[in-house]
């Protein structure tokens, strides 16, 4: 179903702004590939073969997993990417999506006694680029190849496996609730589409003209970033949408949890501005980060906890 909706367009640099600088710093063993964070907690993945759970008020590291290493297309030894980390807040359980031989991955489920099964092993070859954990019992995976798989954790098998698009998969992000999921791709489309049946309820094209990197989805709203320097605010309620426009691509973002403020890497400095997603004015200015912002969560509209392509999470304090 394809959706037409208002538009407005506000600069990005149109309104005065203050800068502030991170009040905190934590370090990780490797660059960070995945991070997500519930609470008090976050759960990053790095290339050095670590998936660390930190509490990031305390900086205090909470577990730390190691996996082998395995061997490069030359056969020399190297640590595997965890690319890809989840947490359920309900069972205590984790997953985590790690690099395998031959270009392959492994996703594995840890309980809350820390005790580890293999859910799809690398003989499956399934090309996963996103995992989720929709309730305790099950995942959402998106595969590069833009399909969405409703995998059920105990039986280990899927209960659909549904193509979205033909573009390549770029990000996703499930609501709160959990019954519906945002997602793009390569070509900046968006899809809205219900969780529990893979049905796809609403699509928005042309607003991205480009690969999207990063999207958040919290109270009724759609954040997107992308590649053609546009940051699309989608309010699904009012079927309108704004956009904010760069002069550098926009690696990444993120929505406070009633969605009146949303945060996104603004250039290549990889500095983040704050906007009020009712007006788009970009009254703060957060200038810290030394390599390419992946991941911004709000803890709530005062704190901001934020990873990058580095081994460093930088915490905020709004004015």
């Amino acid at each position: 179903m394809k959706s037409w909706l208002l538009i407005f367009f506000i600069p990005i640099y149109l309104f005065a702004t203050t800068t502030i600088k991170p009040v905190d710093t934590i370090e990780v063993d490797g660059n960070i590939m995945d991070s997500a964070l519930y609470g008090n907690t976050l759960f990053v993945g790095t290339d050095a073969g670590t998936l660390e759970t930190i509490d990031w008020k305390t900086k205090k590291v909470l577990s730390k997993i190691t996996y082998p290493k395995i061997r490069d297309f030359m056969g020399d030894l190297m640590n595997p990417k965890v690319l890809g980390v989840d947490y359920d807040p309900k069972s205590g359980a984790k997953v985590a999506q790690v690099q395998a031989q031959e270009g392959q991955r492994i996703l594995y489920y840890y309980d809350k006694s820390g005790d580890r099964t293999v859910l799809i092993d690398e003989h499956r070859r399934l090309p996963m680029r996103e995992v989720r954990f929709v309730d305790s019992n099950h995942l959402l995976i998106a595969t590069m190849g833009n399909e969405l798989i409703l995998f059920d954790i105990p039986q280990k098998k899927m209960l659909y496996r549904k193509q979205i698009a033909e573009s390549v998969f770029s990000d996703f992000q499930l609501d709160e609730s959990h019954t519906r999921v945002a997602s793009s791709c390569e070509s900046g489309a968006l899809f809205i589409t219900d969780v529990k049946s893979g049905k796809i309820l609403k699509s928005y094209f042309d607003l991205n003209k480009d690969n999207v990197f990063k999207i958040d989805f919290k109270h009724n709203h759609v954040l997107t970033c992308g590649k053609d320097k546009r940051a699309v605010i989608y309010n699904l309620i009012l079927n309108s949408h704004q956009i904010i426009v760069s002069h550098f691509f926009i690696y990444a973002g993120g929505l406070s949890p009633d969605a009146s403020l949303a945060a996104i890497q603004i250039n290549e400095q990889n500095d983040i501005g704050l906007y009020t997603t009712s007006d788009l004015d970009m009254h703060v200015k957060m200038v810290g980060h030394q390599s390419t912002v992946n991941n911004i969560f709000f803890i709530d509209n005062k704190t901001i906890v934020s990873t990058s392509d580095d081994n460093k999470i930088l915490i905020w304090r709004l004015p």
